[in-house]
């Protein structure tokens, strides 16, 4: 669990972690959520699976089978809403039939934006692995709840879940970053007042040099920081 606050660089650690996994021959399943999704009911779980959806279903019995592609809209909307028992279920067998060919990475980004029919079904389903080859990488942004990790944090040993403060960069690692994207050099004394206005956090540097650049003004110009 990545946790950190806004612009931090929490997906920055998130994506590399995951291409790191890729490069060991780990299979990565993503979701995204944004804020505006969290009512859409199995949207995460959709996003997972969505390029292993013929592999993800083929083992399943046919009751998990249909319940499965009723919540993730795959054929005609009728019926009674999906189960949610009979969705972890699916879920659970699903991962257990891909994880037996690899080993296999389930990462959300900002995981306060899962909606939660979709964390519901994942924390049932991991509550319930054993041996099998799976890992669970999140990205939370602090003082935001997060269902997902919430429920796994009650059902898993304390032992089975890491947690990774992000903090704010020092000085001199702001200054290689404000560098590497915007190819700009800052003096000491400049460097040192914009790690004091942006609090150490890459984003809001980022910005602040913008704000400078747009408005036509020297970064070391001497003026008074902006406030994007």
């Amino acid at each position: 669990v990545l946790e950190g606050d806004a612009g931090v660089g929490k997906t920055t650690l998130w994506e590399a972690c995951l291409e790191e996994a890729g490069n060991h021959g780990f299979r990565v399943l993503t979701a995204r959520p944004a804020e505006s999704e969290t009512a859409l009911s199995f949207s995460g779980i959709g996003d997972l699976l969505d390029p292993v959806l013929d592999e993800a279903l083929a083992p399943l019995p046919a009751a998990q089978k249909r319940a499965l592609a009723r919540a993730l809209v795959l054929g005609e909307d009728e019926g009674p809403p999906p189960d949610p028992h009979a969705i972890g279920l699916a879920l659970l067998n699903s991962l257990r039939a891909l994880a037996a060919g690899a080993p296999i990475v389930l990462a959300v980004d900002d995981a306060q934006w899962l909606d939660p029919a979709s964390a519901g079904g994942l924390a049932f389903a991991a509550r319930r692995l054993r041996d099998e080859r799976v890992g669970v990488l999140l990205s939370r942004r602090s003082g935001l709840e997060s269902t997902l990790l919430s429920e796994l944090r009650r059902g898993l040993s304390a032992n089975r879940v890491t947690n990774l403060d992000v903090g704010p960069l020092e000085a001199g690692a702001l200054h290689d970053v404000i560098q590497a994207q915007l190819g700009v050099v800052l003096s000491r004394p400049r460097l040192e007042e914009l790690h004091e206005a942006s609090g150490g956090n890459p984003f809001y540097a980022l910005e602040i040099v913008r704000t400078l650049q747009r408005g036509g003004v020297s970064v070391d110009a001497g003026r008074p920081l902006p406030v994007p």
